[in-house]
């Protein structure tokens, strides 16, 4: 298939935006994937993908950025295509309307998942990623997948049915989280023998921790219905937690902690609990990557420019904010009202998490719309 890259003419979206409130970068860039497939045929298969990237501001709307099938350029791109709804929502991005996109290209199966991994990239505009992972969404082979939740299960973790997204999202996320413990902490996951995930859920990400050899995976969530679920179809030790600590484990137990929306949903009061105990129960020198949600939230939450700058204000001002309830782990967990949605300041986050830990980095947009807070246990 010969390649071919076609432009489209398009304009900008809202009208009443005012120029000067326009950004040529957001903090995080994230891309994503609305549609993937692949369909096979023999030994060959048949993929198709669409979805939107943010063009580069410079370029324009006649930006083809780089889309590539495992570090390979894909041999059909049709690049931009008119997305009215993200130039909605993403209003504050120059030219974020301009940036549907479909790509195109026959494989050989034996290709497609080399070491069982299928890895799509589009190259962001703007400075390179301090860790080029954030650039990439992981497929999983479907053939060497097991068991996969029920779609109740899966709902009260990602927010839809989707078996595939499921899989997706979850490979993904631990990717890019192997990669940062590599960037950051020196060694990936398989270099660490114990790691806890503080809050798997029904194991979206537990279920490629358990996979690697020589690691002791534990994990724990409040939701014991899915924590069951993990105990019986994952390897490693899950456990029901409560909403206040202790965790069921001794003192400095893991070399490793990871928890992936969890200081999203949590007051003040109930954070520092719980940076107590995660510093309690890690092992100095340990590692730890925990998500919030910053300005990347903010800006892929859809408010219109008012609430926009509002809600940054707020977030500016008091560092952690209460923006909503949430009502996700309601008949599944005793929560009492205290599972909410809140919004961090990195400033605050370096302030007051680091007379705890030792704050590494701070990566916006770094799990999709979550920023990743690395940190480190300081070494006795």
């Amino acid at each position: 298939m010969h390649s071919r890259y076609r432009k489209k003419a398009l304009t900008r979206g809202s009208s009443t935006t005012k120029a000067s409130a326009l950004r040529p970068l957001l903090d995080g860039e994230p891309w994503t994937i609305d549609s993937f497939r692949a369909e096979r045929s023999g030994e060959w298969v048949q993929i198709e993908m669409h979805g939107w990237a943010l063009p580069d501001p410079e370029l324009g709307a006649a930006s083809p950025g780089a889309f590539l099938l495992n570090g390979h350029s894909f041999p059909e791109i049709e690049y931009p295509i008119d997305r009215e709804d993200v130039g909605r929502v993403i209003w504050m991005r120059k030219n974020s309307r301009c940036s549907g996109f479909r790509c195109a290209a026959y494989a050989a199966y034996e290709s497609l998942y080399p070491n069982g991994v299928l890895e799509l990239t589009y190259v962001n505009p703007g400075p390179p990623r301090r860790v080029p992972a954030q650039q990439s969404w992981f497929f999983p082979d479907p053939e060497r997948e097991g068991p996969v939740p029920e779609q109740d299960r899966r709902y009260r973790v990602i927010g839809n049915n989707n078996p595939v997204d499921f899989l997706r999202s979850g490979f993904t996320d631990f990717k890019r989280l192997d990669a940062a413990a590599e960037a950051f902490g020196g060694k990936g996951f398989a270099g660490h023998r114990r790691i806890l995930e503080w809050g798997c859920g029904c194991g979206r990400l537990a279920r490629y921790a358990a996979r690697l050899p020589k690691v002791k995976l534990s994990g724990c969530d409040i939701d014991k219905d899915n924590v069951g679920w993990c105990a019986a179809h994952l390897k490693g030790n899950f456990v029901p937690s409560e909403l206040h600590p202790p965790l069921p484990f001794p003192d400095g137990s893991f070399d490793l902690i990871y928890g992936l929306s969890v200081f999203t949903h949590l007051r003040e009061p109930l954070q520092d609990e719980w940076l107590a105990e995660l510093h309690r129960v890690s092992a100095p020198g340990a590692l730890l990557l925990m998500t919030v949600h910053g300005q990347t939230a903010l800006d892929y939450s859809g408010a219109p420019p008012a609430a926009h700058t509002a809600l940054a204000q707020l977030m500016r001002a008091q560092g952690i904010y209460q923006s909503s309830t949430n009502d996700q782990l309601d008949g599944y967990a005793e929560h009492g009202g205290e599972y909410v949605n809140v919004f961090h300041d990195p400033d605050y986050v370096r302030k007051r998490w680091g007379g705890m830990f030792e704050i590494v980095a701070i990566l916006p947009g770094y799990i999709y719309t979550h920023d990743l807070v690395v940190m480190r246990k300081q070494a006795a």
